[in-house]
C-alpha cells in the first residue's frame, strides 16, 4: 500500500543517493533555467532591504549569495528540494545579540510565484500569521489555504511573490519572536498580490459530493522526487516530470458516522498532449505493467476508466495536455466520483 511520508525524516543514506542523482540529473536538464536571470517583473532578492539592527539586534556583515553552484555547501541533502522548485539564489543574513542564539534571515529568489507557493504547500503547519496587511487574496481557492505565511517554534515561513521566506532562531522567546515577524513584515512590505497557480483551478469542488478536500493536504510540485516525499510511486520517474510539467497532489477524505476514507489525487499538466499520452503509457507500463495493453488499447476510445489494484481502485482521465490519476479509492464510483470534479480543459 502507498503511504505518505516526509521529505525531511527521508533515511540519510537515501538522500545521499539522491542528491547524487539529482546533481547529475540537474546538470543535463534543469541548470540551464537555475542559472538564468530572473524574470524582471519579478521581486530580487537583493533588492530587499533589511535594517542593521532591530531591537537590539546586529547583522553580521554583509549576506551570504548562494546558487545553484554552493547550494549543497550551505545546505546538506536540502538542495535538491530547492533546485526542484526552479530556485536561482538564495540571500542569508545572521542577526546576533545573545552569545547562544542567532536570528538566521532566508531569502529564496524563485522563478515564479508559483514556487513559492509550492515550497510553502509542502507544509501547512503552524500558526497563520499576516505580514502584509495591504494585500488581499484575488480568488481564494477552494482547494488550499490562503495563507500568506505560517509560524511555529521559532520559524516563519512565507511566500513574498516570488520569493520564499524561512526566518528561523535557535532559541525562541515572545522577544524573538516579534523580531522574526518584524523581519518578516520588512520583506513582505514589498509584496504586490497573493495568487495560486492556475493548476488549482481545475479542481471545482461538489457540494453535494461526499468526498471533500483536504485543504491543508494539497501540495504544488515539478519533481517526481517531491512527489515521492508526498506520495511515493516509484524511484524512477514514471511520469516524465520536468520543470516544464506541474503537478498537484489532493488529499479527499470521505467521512460517513465513525467512517473515514481518504483518496489520493494527482494532477498533472504538460507541455502538450502528445507528453501528457506519453506519460500515461510510461505510468501504465511500469506501474499496472499486466494491464497496460489493455488500458492502452482503451484509452484510444476512453479517456477516462477505473481499474482495481491491491489498495482498492485507481482511476485516470487523460484531456488535452493534462493527466490525472486517483489512487486508494474504496470503489470504482468514489473514483468517478472524484474525476467528475475536474474540468481539464
Amino acid at each position: 500500500m502507498k503511504k505518505l511520508i516526509l521529505y525531511q525524516l527521508q533515511p540519510k543514506d537515501y538522500m545521499r543517493l539522491l542528491r547524487v542523482f539529482m546533481i547529475f540529473l540537474l546538470g543535463f536538464l534543469f541548470l540551464p533555467l537555475s542559472c538564468a536571470k530572473g524574470d524582471p517583473g519579478m521581486l530580487q532578492a537583493e533588492n530587499i532591504h533589511l535594517p542593521d539592527k532591530i531591537d537590539g539586534w546586529e547583522v553580521a556583515g554583509p549576506p551570504q549569495r548562494i546558487d545553484h553552484t554552493n547550494i549543497f555547501d550551505y545546505m546538506n541533502g536540502g538542495g535538491e528540494l530547492y533546485l526542484a522548485y526552479r530556485f536561482d539564489q538564495l540571500l542569508v543574513y545572521r542577526y546576533k545579540k545573545e552569545p547562544d542564539n542567532e536570528i538566521l534571515v532566508e531569502i529564496y529568489q524563485m522563478k515564479s510565484p508559483g514556487e513559492a507557493f509550492g515550497l510553502l504547500s509542502l507544509d501547512w503547519t503552524g500558526e497563520p500569521v499576516i505580514l502584509n496587511s495591504d494585500i488581499s487574496v484575488q480568488a481564494e481557492s477552494p482547494v488550499a489555504p490562503s495563507f500568506m505565511a505560517l509560524y511555529g517554534e521559532g520559524l516563519l515561513r512565507a511566500r513574498v511573490d516570488n520569493l520564499y521566506l524561512r526566518i528561523l532562531a535557535l532559541r525562541e522567546s515572545p522577544e524573538v519572536r516579534e523580531v522574526i515577524l518584524s523581519l518578516g513584515k520588512i520583506i513582505a512590505g514589498k509584496m504586490s498580490s497573493l495568487i495560486f497557480p492556475e493548476i488549482l483551478k481545475v479542481i471545482n469542488p461538489e457540494a453535494e459530493s461526499p468526498w471533500k478536500i483536504r485543504q491543508d493536504r494539497t501540495a504544488y510540485f515539478h519533481s517526481h522526487l517531491v512527489l515521492n516525499s508526498l506520495f511515493y510511486l516509484s524511484h524512477e520517474n514514471l511520469l516524465n516530470l520536468s520543470h516544464n510539467t506541474e503537478g498537484l497532489f489532493v488529499n479527499f477524505e470521505k467521512k460517513n458516522h465513525n467512517l473515514k476514507q481518504s483518496a489520493r489525487l494527482l494532477i498533472f499538466k504538460y507541455p502538450e498532449p502528445q507528453a501528457a499520452e506519453a506519460a500515461f503509457k510510461s505510468f501504465c507500463q511500469a506501474y499496472l505493467p499486466e494491464k497496460a495493453e489493455i488500458i492502452a488499447k482503451d484509452s484510444s476510445q476512453k479517456k477516462t476508466d477505473t481499474v482495481q489494484v491491491e489498495d482498492g481502485w485507481l482511476g485516470w482521465r487523460l484531456s488535452d495536455n493534462y493527466l490525472a490519476l486517483v489512487f486508494e479509492c474504496p470503489q470504482p464510483e468514489a473514483a468517478q466520483d472524484i474525476l467528475n470534479q475536474l474540468d481539464l480543459s
